[in-house]
């Protein structure tokens, strides 16, 4: 019984020696932990394994965390791809307009991306889209909603609107009184510009040629005018290369609307026209590239879609044909089924066309 006793001591006495070394190891300024010891996890000791584990510094450790977040996202990517049954070929392309990979993603940022560049001592109007003048970077506004009524609509016209024009399509309604807002608004319009580019007093920056009212093109540099430029650059063009560099640019410069926003009656058949001319460019654009560049006429079609008119069957067939061609039907799906929802906004439904068109891409 003694016996007994005297080996449950000792056992007792080693298993105190190992608890008490194990703590020293894992706690020593000098040990594998360089210094940082978790202690405990709930009631067991600390494992070999987690105590040699390497100290990420928190700069690193929030880095590397961004790098797995990046992962997850990319494998729960490829799980939704797997979950779908589709194959690599048609990865493409689940959102029907979505960009195909790293180098398609490329292709569509770069056309995405603005390509209105101001000259050198000109002031940047962008107004395809929501307008934006700028001068030197720093905004510019007016005071009066007279001034920023004119230089919206000059902002239209290269060569200018006739004084009496300007009046009819501005203020209509108040008689001789629209004679003194045109001077007013002219006059705002030069003191904002004199103060936003420091130029002389003597600068006019709205300037009258043949009794038209025009901005002057020495200070201003418009995107809607380029965009004009491009529309019969190509056009007029005879050689192909010239023809897509101008349809390219007519499509990087058009951020949206013509004058975004404003509800004015005289803007409507002008916006009109320039989304027609962008959707133009868009199709003429896809159809030189889809031989040589597919994906690159893909990247054109989506972004016409997206951007330009959501609602247009021509461009949704155009993107499902050259989908189909490139036998990817489960995005030729997706995009019916986009062109249904786009449709139905505005009450409408695929025409027949659209339908048969489908049908025997998918078939």
């Amino acid at each position: 019984m003694f016996g007994l006793l005297v080996m449950l001591l000792g056992a007792v006495l080693i298993v105190r020696r190992r608890f008490r070394a194990g703590l020293a190891v894992a706690g020593s300024p000098g040990g594998p932990s360089g210094g940082r010891s978790e202690g405990r996890r709930g009631s067991g000791l600390v494992t070999a394994a987690f105590a040699e584990a390497p100290i990420i510094d928190p700069a690193v450790e929030g880095f590397v965390a961004g790098d797995c977040r990046a992962e997850e996202a990319k494998v729960e990517a490829e799980v939704d791809v797997s979950r779908s049954g589709s194959t690599e070929g048609d990865a493409d392309k689940m959102g029907g307009v979505e960009p195909e990979g790293a180098a398609a993603a490329s292709s569509s940022a770069a056309l995405m991306a603005s390509g209105f560049v101001a000259a050198a001592g000109k002031a940047k109007a962008e107004v395809l889209g929501v307008p934006r003048l700028s001068y030197g970077g720093a905004e510019v506004s007016f005071g009066r909603a007279e001034a920023s009524d004119l230089f919206a609509l000059l902002s239209t016209s290269r060569e200018g609107v006739s004084t009496e024009g300007i009046i009819d399509t501005l203020w209509p309604v108040d008689g001789e009184r629209g004679g003194r807002l045109l001077e007013s608004a002219v006059r705002q319009l030069n003191q904002v510009m004199r103060q936003a580019s420091g130029l002389a007093v003597g600068v006019k920056f709205v300037v009258k040629a043949r009794q038209r009212r025009q901005l002057a093109a020495a200070y201003f540099d418009v995107d809607y005018w380029r965009f004009e430029d491009a529309f019969v650059r190509a056009g007029t063009a005879k050689e192909e290369p010239a023809r897509v560099a101008a349809l390219h640019e007519m499509l990087a410069l058009y951020r949206g609307p013509l004058l975004a926003g404003r509800d004015d009656l005289w803007v409507l058949p002008l916006r009109q026209a320039a989304q027609r001319q962008a959707v133009d460019a868009a199709e003429r654009l896809a159809e030189l590239v889809r031989v040589s560049d597919p994906d690159r006429a893909l990247d054109v079609l989506r972004l016409a879609v997206e951007r330009i008119d959501p609602h247009s069957e021509m461009l949704w067939c155009l993107l499902m044909s050259i989908q189909g061609e490139l036998g990817r039907q489960l995005a030729v799906r997706r995009s019916f089924e986009l062109l249904r929802e786009r449709l139905a906004e505005i009450d409408a439904v695929p025409s027949a066309h659209a339908r048969q068109m489908y049908e025997r891409l998918v078939r």
